[in-house]
C-alpha cells in the first residue's frame, strides 16, 4: 500500500475544555513526519483562551468552527467530511499522538496490501500526564490484520491513534451520532468489514483519564451504562457478521470474564450510580474474573456488603486521592 505524509490529516475536536488542548495540537503539529492538521470547534466560549492556544502554533492549524453545537460523534464526523486528505486521524483535545504516530504507520503501510484502519497500542495516563496502565495485547508484533470476529466482540483500540480511510468512512455513515458509548467501536468494526484493519505492535497514543464531565465517556461510566452499551454493541456486531454468511462463536461466559476493567470502573463511578444500575453491574462484577488482591478485595466487599459497600469503597478511594495518597489505578 502506497501512503505518504501528505495522504493523511490528523482532526482535533474540541468543545468547552481547553485543558489540554495545547498538548494535544503539539502532538499533532510536532509529528516526525508533518501531516495537516485541522481543529473542529463545537462551541466553545473561551474564544480567547482558544485564540492564544492557536496563536501559538502559528497558522500550522486549521481551524474550523461548526455553525450550531451538533454533539460529540457529529463533530468527530466533521473530521471525516472535511477531511483535506484521504486518510484521517481524529484525535479529542484531551488526548495525544506519539511523536512517530505517522511514521510507524508510513513505515508499515508498504506491507499491506489493503486496510480502512490502522490501530495501535496506547498508553493511558491521568490529569498530571503520569502514565499508568498500556493498553497493548501484542507488543511482540510489528504488524497485523485484526480478524473481524475478534473485533465483534473485542475493541482493540483505545480512541486515540488510529488512522481510517475517509472515503469508506464516509460511505459506512461515520460515527453513530446517538451514540452514548461505543460509537467509535462501531464504525472500527464496520471498517474492518468494508477492508480490514492493521494493528500495530508499537503504542501510538495517549489517553487521558479524567473525571471531567465534559467527557462523554466520564457520563456514560458514571451513569453505569458503560457494560450494557458494550454488551449491546457485541450482539449488534454479532448479527452483522451472521447477517454476511458468518456463523461466529461466542462464549458469553468467557466474554464476563474477560471484562476485568469493570473493577476500576466501578471503584471510581460507583458513588454517583443511581442504585438499580448499580446493582446491575455488582451482579456482573461477581461474574467477572479476580486476579489480583485488590480486585478479590471489592469483590469481597461487594459480595457481602452490596450496594452500600461498593459506595463506600468508591468515596475512600476518592478521599485516598484527595489526600495525595497511592491508590489503584488498574485491577
Amino acid at each position: 500500500m502506497l501512503l505518504r505524509g501528505e495522504d493523511i490529516s490528523i482532526g482535533v475536536t474540541v468543545f468547552r475544555r481547553l485543558d489540554y488542548l495545547e498538548q494535544a495540537l503539539e502532538s499533532a503539529v510536532n509529528q516526525t513526519i508533518p501531516v495537516k492538521v485541522c481543529l473542529y470547534d463545537d462551541g466553545c466560549e473561551d474564544h480567547d483562551g482558544l485564540k492564544r492556544i492557536l496563536d501559538r502554533f502559528s497558522g500550522r492549524v486549521m481551524y474550523s468552527r461548526n455553525p450550531e453545537n451538533l454533539g460529540l460523534f457529529q463533530n468527530m464526523n466533521q473530521c471525516i467530511w472535511k477531511s483535506p486528505t484521504p486518510w484521517v486521524s481524529v484525535l479529542h483535545d484531551d488526548d495525544a499522538l506519539a511523536k512517530d504516530f505517522v511514521e510507524r504507520i508510513l513505515a508499515v503501510a508498504p506491507k499491506v496490501d489493503q486496510c480502512s484502519l490502522f490501530v495501535g497500542g496506547t498508553t493511558y495516563i491521568n490529569f498530571t500526564n503520569h502514565p499508568f496502565y498500556i493498553k497493548n495485547e501484542h507488543p511482540e508484533i510489528e504488524w497485523r490484520h485484526v480478524p473481524v470476529e475478534e473485533l465483534a466482540v473485542k475493541n482493540p483500540c483505545s480512541f486515540p491513534g488510529q488512522l481510517m480511510l475517509a472515503a469508506t468512512a464516509i460511505k459506512l455513515g461515520g460515527f453513530p451520532e446517538k451514540s452514548l458509548y461505543t460509537g467509535d467501536w462501531e464504525l472500527w468494526f464496520k471498517l474492518t468489514q468494508a477492508g480490514g484493519t492493521v494493528q500495530l505492535g508499537a503504542n501510538l497514543s495517549y489517553y487521558r483519564s479524567h473525571l471531567d464531565t465534559n467527557r462523554g465517556t466520564t457520563v456514560a461510566n458514571r451513569s453505569g451504562r458503560k457494560f450494557a452499551c458494550c454488551a449491546a454493541q457485541v450482539k449488534r456486531n454479532l448479527a452483522r457478521l451472521r447477517a454476511g454468511g458468518h456463523e461466529p462463536r461466542f462464549d458469553r461466559t468467557q466474554w464476563l470474564h474477560d471484562q476485568s476493567p469493570l473493577y476500576r470502573d466501578l471503584l471510581v463511578y460507583s458513588w454517583t450510580m443511581p442504585g438499580w444500575l448499580l446493582r446491575y453491574n455488582r451482579q456482573l462484577l461477581l461474574l467477572t474474573k479476580r486476579t489480583t488482591y485488590a480486585s478479590r478485595a471489592l469483590n469481597l466487599v461487594s459480595k457481602i456488603f452490596g450496594n452500600p459497600g461498593l459506595r463506600l469503597a468508591g468515596l475512600a478511594r476518592l478521599l485516598g486521592e484527595r489526600l495525595g495518597l497511592k491508590m489503584p489505578q488498574t485491577f
